[in-house]
């Protein structure tokens, strides 16, 4: 169901508009480029680029021989060694490779080259996630021990990363567009969100490697476009509204199966699904009956993920496996301790996992240290755009367009607050068992849409030329250090050249599914983000700066729905 005005997208003679047309090639555009995007740098990388992707491999190849999941501590299969030894391993990763001939990086950087050997760590320890991904590899894909069947059972999951990142991409472009107005000065936002998330190296990379977080995103997601699309329109009252909820629980349930990093999206659904419950001037049977709603939602959540999260509420006193919170629970840790461990969190206003530690650049996950210039550009996009947004909310108009967006889709900000929460709590436990926070902002990747939206959100609202200077900047610093974290970076340190098409050569020995990369998919790379700025900065610029407002009218049933209201007089009379 689609809150925008009738006439948004379809001139009166049936035709798409122009800005209709515009914004399908924009998202094209998009979409193409987190692809070959995707695609490349899933070939560019050599396998197990970082630290966890081996264990990933090995859990996922576990459950395929024995049919049922490990525990944290049991020993990678053996026969994964020939795999192992047959490709090179940045530097942080050699360290747990102990006692077998695996080799480094031959390139130049701090992270190629032998680092000291500090323990033996080969252990299944992400059998401490849920087991979906790892059963679905494992019941598709059918790897032997040969080092040829591994490398090919490695590309296929990520091959399978990349097509769950376009579904997540095209699920959060349904979600923004029917939060933003189709017409006014925010009407461009949903494609330049999705153009910006397609940029952004963080999730290109966190999709396309072998690993169960591209599962657990894409099915938030689509849980998150499911309450968006089809739940909240047509409310949770009766018995088919409970059935909806119900519907909700399950897919939210089969997203934290995949991985808890999700979880965020539980509190969050309850809350707004109770909202309608607490409507002014509802009698006591009507409150009981709106909380059906919430009451179903968690019904149908514990009958998918309920044994998943019993097991370890009865053996460790956690919701979920996450090793840190166990390591502390088994140690006795109190709250007190937890809280304590804030000091050594180092974290500060922008550098932290909430903005991404102010990063835009990855030269593959063992060098994640951003050129000073991008860092001091990203931060002064992420202040300029706050500072933007707080000063259009003492502009009366802009004011009143943030209180509609907010009562609109009350989902969104309140699922950038849970997954705050929840990296705070990873950090907390983290920097309590280590000495010091191990949490990736990558684990609260579900709420990037709504920061990048959040960040556009501002100048957007203070006219045209703010918002289209905001996703300019932006646009060009996640390009730029995507480009040069992938290509000027990991792939001069997988294979010690310079030489785009030599070590596009090198790299591509080491894939067995994955195409060659080389000089055309940079440039083709390049094209695409050319044209896609190209296409955001028109519709910025072009945006009428004609606010408008969508008024929540409430409905029998507990429902609601939204009538665009313009501001213009003219709207008002129909002229």
């Amino acid at each position: 169901m689609q809150f925008h005005p009738p006439s948004s997208g379809m001139a009166r003679s049936g035709r798409p508009t122009a800005q209709a047309r515009a914004s399908r090639l924009l998202v094209v555009v998009a979409l193409a480029l987190a692809a070959l995007r995707g695609l490349t740098v899933a070939g560019v990388q050599m396998p197990f680029n970082g630290w966890d992707e081996l264990p990933h491999i090995a859990v996922a190849y576990y459950v395929h021989k024995t049919g049922h999941m490990p525990t944290a501590r049991t020993p990678m299969p053996r026969e994964l060694v020939p795999f192992i030894t047959a490709h090179p391993h940045p530097t942080a990763s050699l360290c747990m490779l102990r006692g077998i001939d695996a080799t480094p990086y031959p390139g130049g950087s701090a992270a190629c080259g032998a680092q000291p050997q500090k323990r033996f760590d080969l252990f299944l320890y992400q059998a401490q996630h849920g087991p979906l991904f790892y059963h679905l590899m494992a019941l598709f894909f059918h790897p032997s021990p040969d080092p040829a069947s591994l490398l090919a059972f490695a590309d296929a999951g990520r091959l399978l990363g990349v097509a769950f990142c376009l579904g997540s991409l095209v699920l959060w472009r349904l979600v923004l567009g029917r939060v933003f107005p189709a017409t006014g000065r925010l009407a461009w936002l949903p494609d330049a969100v999705l153009f910006l998330l397609a940029s952004f190296a963080y999730l290109t990379y966190n999709f396309a490697r072998f690993a169960n977080d591209g599962l657990a995103l894409f099915c938030g997601s689509a849980a998150l476009a499911a309450y968006v699309a089809w739940v909240k329109p047509r409310g949770t009252a009766g018995l088919r509204g409970a059935g909806r909820a119900a519907a909700l629980g399950a897919l939210t349930g089969v997203a934290v199966l995949a991985k808890a990093t999700v979880l965020p999206l539980v509190p969050v659904f309850v809350v707004v699904l109770a909202l309608p419950a607490f409507r002014r001037g509802l009698s006591r049977r009507q409150r009981l009956a709106a909380l059906a709603g919430p009451c179903a939602f968690l019904v149908g959540y514990a009958a998918v993920a309920g044994a998943y999260h019993l097991h370890y509420l009865t053996r460790f006193g956690q919701l979920t496996g996450m090793q840190e919170a166990i390591y502390t629970s088994r140690r006795g840790f109190g709250l007190a301790a937890l809280l304590g461990a804030a000091r050594n969190l180092g974290y500060g206003w922008l550098r932290n996992p909430l903005f991404y530690n102010a990063t835009v650049f990855l030269g593959g996950w063992s060098n994640l240290q951003s050129p000073d210039w991008q860092n001091l550009g990203f931060k002064t996009a992420l202040v300029g755009c706050g500072l933007a947004l707080g000063l259009a909310l003492f502009l009366r108009q802009a004011r009143r367009q943030v209180i509609d967006l907010a009562g609109r889709a009350p989902e969104l900000p309140l699922l950038w607050l849970g997954c705050a929460a929840a990296l705070l709590f990873h950090a907390l436990h983290s920097s309590l068992a280590w000495g010091f926070p191990t949490t990736g902002p990558w684990y609260g990747m579900l709420s990037l849409p709504v920061l990048l939206a959040g960040l556009l959100l501002g100048p957007a609202l203070l006219g045209r030329f703010a918002g289209a200077q905001a996703f300019l900047l932006l646009a060009l610093l996640f390009n730029w250090g995507a480009m040069e974290g992938t290509y000027g970076a990991l792939l001069v340190q997988e294979t010690a050249t310079a030489d785009l098409a030599q070590a596009a050569a090198v790299a591509a020995a080491h894939h067995a599914l994955l195409p060659v990369d080389g000089g055309w998919t940079v440039a083709a790379q390049w094209l695409l983000t050319v044209v896609g700025i190209g296409l955001a900065l028109k519709a910025a610029l072009g945006a009428t700066e004609a606010a408008q407002r969508l008024r929540l009218i409430p409905l029998a049933g507990f429902r609601q729905r939204a009538v665009p209201q313009t501001v213009r007089e003219t709207d008002r009379t129909g002229t």
